[in-house]
């Protein structure tokens, strides 16, 4: 049924094609649609972190810069976090962070990371706020795109300096340090050595901050390799505030030749202790004691040198010269001025900034691969991290109700979180899953309990949920650590493919330089293609150097990076290479055709091939060249399996692209994932538009449809899904009524989810969606009151919920619960195992109606039992059916203790007007009671007394009502069984009853008439 009313709406859209010119590039006011909300799930723990800050003059203040996530606060010692730049910042990377001394509500910060990942994002120059983090201004610097660090002078809040590394991927005159006395309204350079090398470090004598040191690194990356170290890594020293500054790289004690990355610290507690840590081929901790004029290396302690070009960070102890602290994989401190070392447990591992209060040594913030923490005692305890600034890879969903969303996160484990549940969206629904930290993840299509994971090395690996039992399954267990690309057998990417067949669910593919599958569960894996990339061999050499190799299959190059099966036609294939190739297979991998656009980018990423779910001979292409130094989008569409293809970017500025999806319901509605956030296309490609709506800048790594939501990968906010996007695929049909307009409903599910309501900023849960049937509609303006009328399948009204409802100017929502009326009750009566609860209506095709500004829109949709009751339709309508007839016959019993008890009262006022007729208003009182005490317990007055008063029909009968109503089910024969019994033995009562008063009832008001007195009534 649901995909006979999806066929039906896009045959609506096709008829109506000319006429809302769906032919022509279509724009769409998206204000329609803007009370839609991205929901966060989570998970809650944090990413990378490269930069952080107290704030000097406010102790329980804190700042952590996320590289996607933009900027948090903590107002509570690390407690919790808020993000402050969400409506700000236009990129989520931030890479340095500068609080001003003499007032911390000062705070510059400057975006993009410098330890130059693979995946890396850029920034875009420098934001600064004058009151705490409320509101943020752009100060420019934009073309930086890396910054390492700001300082901000300790009494001049308006003159800072800012070390920008610079361009990553190519060659750039905006790198060194730059100066600012104007609080950031302007800037001077004034150190640059060359277009390949900026500034990675910076460091002042806070009581003399004309005396500053900084480091230059020659450094850049490209997608198949990375280089550290060049004549153009430097130590700078200036006197006079930056304005001039010496090369002292040569000065006694310091290392020869080639030199590397470089961090460096000048002691608070003694200006002429300088601290550097040194890439080079003498690498190690060096000291000067005279201001810089004479070095000494004082530690090659291993452990503080590891994979310099990503670490290299060393922190001074303002209070004692010899304390010293090193960010590396482990956290370290010297006591010793840095000959001796010894590890200082953090929250995570993979350290790359530390803050010290100046005042309080023991107050730092220490931030890493999982976020910030704080601590007050001197590394003894920290703060938790959690908060969700994952970054995630690639998302999956499974075929499990509620359906699960899968991903890898950055230096954590893969994870699997429901997508709802019916308590909260914690911890506790969470679990990891196959594979590791980089990979993508897929559930077996026919069992979502098996799940497929891989990580770099080639790894991949199955897990069975049920059991616990895990599996290595690599398709070629050579493990590749320390190899350049070339030297391999198989060249596994960082992130390299899994995807199951969408035609058989023991089929599975992956890719090396080939195209791989297996049909056993990973048991043996076969080569269905040639080697699909340029296979370039002068780009797969070892990466890194000059000084330090670092092959982690990040800067792999040459190899299969997307796989996509057409879900139309089994064996059509199609394959892209992170080398800018295109092919496609369509008879399962016999033979191969590249089909490579041909004005696509001709080393760019194939980052993502999305085959389309209506034509097997459609499919789009999202190829990113950034590292490439080529910033444009390309999103490329063929109809005619790759022979020609037409570049569809039309709307998408200033941002690449990592991922596409076509809508399996509206052909013409497409999603991309960009660097900073998701675009909409309503026409195939050729008009383009911002779908932020609630979502931070940041970026979107990959996206799927799922259900009709769309389920976003963020990298550094976690997973995000847009609930049911059916008014994205009615948005024509909106446009062209061109007022007030009622979306047609998704198909409801009968399941009560947790709390739909936004968490605070602060909450460490996701939000639920709403439950039930949720109707979207939009109003041109407000509308005080709006009819609104579900009918069943007879016409007849159910309770929603809602009768009338409230609606604001544009995009409005509101939830249906559809229930009948539970049985009659007795006011003050105690039950025992029984409440009058609302029915749930039974599944099937339910009418809308709603009345605006006197339109009358109509809708149907179907309500849905929960999936997991594995019951029919059938079944649970006569679920419903004996429920009502129980409902029914409970309201008599309870209507006729009613009635007993009203014609009670009649009598005993009769009597009291009228002594003579005592005698036999006591003899019919007495029967009536004697019915009553069949029907109702009317001793018990409180919770627990019908243990000592049994219960009577009645609550025999209530209490059956809850249990017929229990779960979604066909009723227990039992349950007829004793219905009838009951029904039986209430029938006995109640023609008792009504013997009673047609002939007790009868004699007694004769009498009553005769003493002149009103009658007693019935009813």
């Amino acid at each position: 049924m649901m995909r006979s009313r999806a066929i039906s709406l896009f045959a609506i859209l096709l008829v109506l094609a000319p006429v809302f010119g769906l032919c022509q590039a279509t724009k769409v006011d998206l204000s329609i649609f803007s009370g839609m909300k991205y929901r966060q799930i989570g998970p809650f723990r944090g990413g990378r972190s490269v930069a952080v800050s107290g704030v000097y003059d406010q102790p329980e203040h804190f700042y952590m810069g996320t590289t996607g996530g933009g900027l948090y606060k903590s107002t509570d010692t690390g407690e919790n976090w808020v993000p402050v730049s969400d409506g700000f910042f236009k990129t989520g990377i931030v890479g340095a962070i500068g609080v001003a001394r003499t007032n911390g509500n000062i705070v510059y910060v400057g975006m993009g990371e410098t330890p130059i990942r693979g995946n890396i994002s850029h920034g875009d120059g420098v934001y600064k706020t004058e009151d705490g983090g409320k509101t943020w201004t752009h100060m420019g610097l934009k073309e930086t795109q890396y910054i390492s660090r700001v300082l901000v002078h300790p009494k001049d809040p308006n003159t800072v300096w800012v070390a920008a590394l610079g361009p990553v991927f190519g060659p750039s005159p905006e790198r060194g340090i730059f100066k600012s006395t104007d609080g950031g309204k302007s800037w001077k350079k004034t150190l640059f050595v060359s277009n390949k090398a900026g500034a990675i470090d910076l460091d002042f004598d806070p009581n003399n901050p004309d005396v500053m040191i900084a480091a230059t690194w020659e450094a850049w990356r490209t997608p198949y390799g990375m280089n550290s170290g060049g004549p153009g890594s430097r130590i700078f020293q200036t006197k006079n505030g930056g304005e001039t500054w010496t090369d002292i790289t040569s000065r006694p004690g310091l290392p020869t030749g080639m030199l590397g990355k470089i961090g460096l610290c000048i002691s608070p507690a003694n200006p002429n202790r300088y601290y550097a840590i040194i890439e080079a081929e003498a690498r190690g901790v060096y000291r000067s004691d005279d201001a810089g004029q004479t070095w000494k290396l004082m530690s090659s302690n291993p452990n503080l040198l590891q994979r310099p070009w990503y670490y290299m960070r060393i922190h001074a102890d303002p209070k004692d010269e010899n304390a010293v602290y090193v960010s590396n994989v482990g956290f370290h401190k010297s006591t010793d001025g840095g000959t001796n070392w010894r590890g200082v447990r953090t929250q995570h591992s993979d350290n790359h900034d530390l803050w010290i209060d100046p005042n309080d040594p023991k107050r730092m913030i220490n931030g890493n691969d999982g976020g910030a923490n704080v601590t007050v005692d001197g590394g003894q305890n920290w703060s938790e991290q959690d908060f969700a600034t994952a970054q995630i890879y690639h998302v999956s969903t499974d075929n499990a109700f509620p359906y699960n969303i899968l991903g890898a996160q950055q230096d954590n484990s893969t994870i699997r979180i429901p997508s709802r549940a019916r308590g909260a969206l914690d911890k506790d629904s969470w679990t990891s899953t196959a594979g590791g930290e980089s990979g993508y993840v897929a559930a077996k299509p026919d069992d979502p309990d098996i799940v497929f994971g891989g990580s770099y090395g080639g790894d991949l690996s199955w897990r069975n949920h049920r059991t616990g039992v895990s599996r290595s399954v690599d398709p070629w267990p050579d493990n590749p650590m320390g190899h350049g690309a070339g030297d391999l057998e198989h060249r596994f990417q960082w992130t390299f493919p899994i995807v199951f067949s969408p035609h058989n669910p023991n089929v599975l593919y992956t890719g090396s330089q080939y195209v791989l599958r297996s049909t056993d569960m990973g048991e043996s894996w076969t080569k269905i293609s040639p080697d699909l990339s340029r296979n370039d061999k002068s780009r797969q050499g070892p990466s890194g150097g000059p000084l330090t190799k670092d092959n982690t299959s990040v800067e792999y190059y040459c190899t299969v990076f997307t796989i996509a099966e057409s879900p139309k036609r089994g064996g059509v294939i199609w394959a892209g290479s992170d080398d800018g190739l295109v092919h496609i297979t369509q008879n399962g991998g016999r033979t191969w055709m590249n089909v490579t656009p041909k004005d696509a980018p001709d080393w760019g990423l194939v980052s993502l091939i999305e085959a389309s779910p209506h034509n097997p001979a459609t499919a789009f292409a999202a190829i990113n060249n950034y590292k490439n130094n080529d910033h444009k989008p390309y999103i490329y569409r063929t109809d005619d399996y790759g022979k020609t293809w037409t570049k569809i970017v039309n709307g998408i500025g200033g941002t690449f692209v990592r991922a596409v999806r076509q809508d399996p319901v509206n052909p013409d509605l497409l999603f991309a994932g960009t660097e900073n956030g998701v675009y909409v296309s309503f026409d195939g490609g050729k008009a383009w538009q911002d779908l932020r709506l609630n979502l931070p800048f940041v970026p979107v790594h990959d996206l799927v449809i799922k259900e009709g939501d769309l389920v976003l990968a963020t990298h550094g906010r976690s997973f995000y899904v847009l609930d049911d996007i059916s008014p994205l695929r009615q948005a024509t049909l909106a446009m062209a009524k061109a007022g007030n307009y009622v979306f047609e409903p998704r198909n409801a599910y009968r399941v009560r989810w947790g709390s739909s309501s936004t968490p605070s900023a602060t909450a460490t849960v996701g939000a639920n969606p709403l439950s039930g049937a949720v109707v979207n509609f939009y109003l041109k303006k407000a509308v005080a009151n709006i009819d609104l009328q579900v009918l069943d399948s007879k016409g007849e009204e159910v309770n929603a919920g809602v009768r009338t409802v409230r609606g604001q100017e544009g995009f409005n929502q509101v939830a249906l619960w559809m229930t009948y009326p539970s049985y009659k009750s007795i006011p003050g009566g105690v039950f025992w195992g029984a409440f009058p609860s609302p029915v749930l209506a039974p599944p099937g095709e339910y009418t809308l109606k709603m009345k605006i500004d006197g339109e009358e829109f109509v809708r149907k949709f179907r309500w849905m039992c929960d999936p997991r009751s594995n019951v029919s339709d059938a079944d649970v309508v006569e679920q419903f059916n004996l429920s009502m007839k129980v409902i029914a016959r409970t309201t008599e019993a309870n209507q006729a203790v009613l009635d007993i008890r009203a014609l009670k009262a009649q009598i005993e006022d009769r009597v009291g007007k009228n002594a003579s007729l005592k005698p036999d208003a006591d003899s019919l009182s007495a029967k009536l009671t004697a019915i009553e005490d069949e029907l109702h317990q009317g001793k018990s007055k409180s919770g627990q007394d019908p243990l000592n008063y049994p219960i009577r029909l009645n609550n025999k009968l209530a209490a059956l009502a809850g249990f017929v109503q229990s779960g979604e089910r066909r009723p227990p024969k039992q349950s007829y069984d004793v219905f009838n019994d009951l029904s039986k033995k209430l029938q006995v009562q109640l023609d008792a009853l009504k013997a009673v008063l047609s002939k007790d009832l009868a004699d007694f008001n004769r009498k009553v008439k005769a003493a002149g007195l009103d009658e007693v009534k019935t009813g």
